[in-house]
């Protein structure tokens, strides 16, 4: 495990949640040797009674059905890497956590209402601004949350109206990302902007203040969930996490009649070739339904709230636009 995390996992797109389920298969493994059960752990002893009483153990701290499947996968993916590079000589069977015992999928959909009342909890409020650009962004590209969040200037095609969400050097092996041409209402959110595109701003003490200094600096965000929660609280909006605006918007996509191949690419479902990972993008018609659906639920959106409306001259503002 530890070489696949060295040599596979280390180039992949996001490593930190492998990282995470060997973790627990570390500490797991200690407690089996510490009750006599297991002496290595070897590969001969992954029996099917090890698997279940791993999902029993997860399952006692309160772990949920699809965390224990991600945890399996781990260990399933280092074994398969391990014979593919002959370092085994055959990987046992590694069973998935029952359906039944998964919790049923999040299928929680914002109205416009809703997004709108999420939008004025952050008008006039710098420490929120970032919650706004990723909101924007998350509906612009339907990406995932994690892929927003990743987003530098060195993603953002101001000439050809594209964001390029791939980081260079990492492999994006199952969960792809779409190139995706800018709506009119996000480009105003990436134009001038240096490093990351979500930072969030920090008050300044008054005391440390320079007079006629700014009152806030910005720092590179890794999260959003806790200030989400504050401003999803504040909303009354209740069971919507980051990921909602993702199924938000390919909801309204697919209820829009927006071809299910291009809804299949924006979620980054639809598997890509070299040449069009190279050059479909650049075609005219490239997701021009999706975009132009895009564009009608900003336009709708517009009809609630002004608050995510920023235009060419508001770039530089340390302030976002009230409602």
């Amino acid at each position: 495990m530890a070489e696949w995390l060295k040599h596979h996992v280390s180039n992949l797109a996001a490593p930190d949640r492998y990282i995470y389920s060997v973790d627990q298969w570390v500490v797991f493994f200690d407690e089996e040797r510490r009750r006599g059960r297991i002496t290595g752990p070897t590969v001969a002893e992954l029996t099917p009674d090890l698997q279940a009483r791993f999902r029993s153990w997860r399952v006692s701290l309160g772990v949920g059905g699809h965390t224990i499947d991600r945890d399996l996968a781990a260990l399933r993916g280092a074994l398969s890497w391990a014979w593919k590079v002959q370092r085994i000589d055959h990987p046992p069977f590694i069973a998935s956590v029952p359906t039944h015992q998964k919790a049923p999928p999040r299928d929680r959909v914002l109205s416009i209402e809703e997004v709108a009342a999420i939008l004025d909890q952050c008008a006039g409020k710098p420490e929120r601004e970032h919650v706004i650009r990723f909101i924007v962004l998350e509906l612009g590209t339907a990406g995932r949350p994690e892929a927003v969040l990743e987003l530098t200037d060195a993603n953002i095609d101001l000439k050809r109206n594209l964001i390029d969400p791939r980081q260079p050097g990492r492999v994006h092996a199952r969960k792809r990302r779409a190139i995706v041409p800018m709506a009119k209402a996000v480009r105003p959110w990436v134009e001038g902007i240096q490093g990351k595109l979500i930072k969030y701003k920090v008050p300044i003490a008054e005391k440390n203040r320079i007079p006629g200094g700014p009152t806030h600096f910005e720092r590179d965000t890794a999260s959003i969930k806790t200030t989400w929660k504050n401003v999803c609280d504040d909303a009354g909006i209740e069971g919507a996490t980051p990921k909602t605006l993702r199924h938000t918007m390919l909801t309204w996509l697919a209820e829009r009649g927006v071809p299910t191949e291009q809804r299949q690419k924006l979620a980054g479902h639809s598997p890509q070739g070299t040449t069009a990972r190279n050059y479909e993008h650049l075609s005219p018609g490239y997701l021009r339904e999706a975009v132009a659906e895009i564009d009608a639920f900003f336009d709708e959106l517009s009809k609630h709230t002004k608050t995510h409306l920023r235009y060419a001259g508001d770039t530089q503002s340390d302030q976002p636009l009230a409602a």
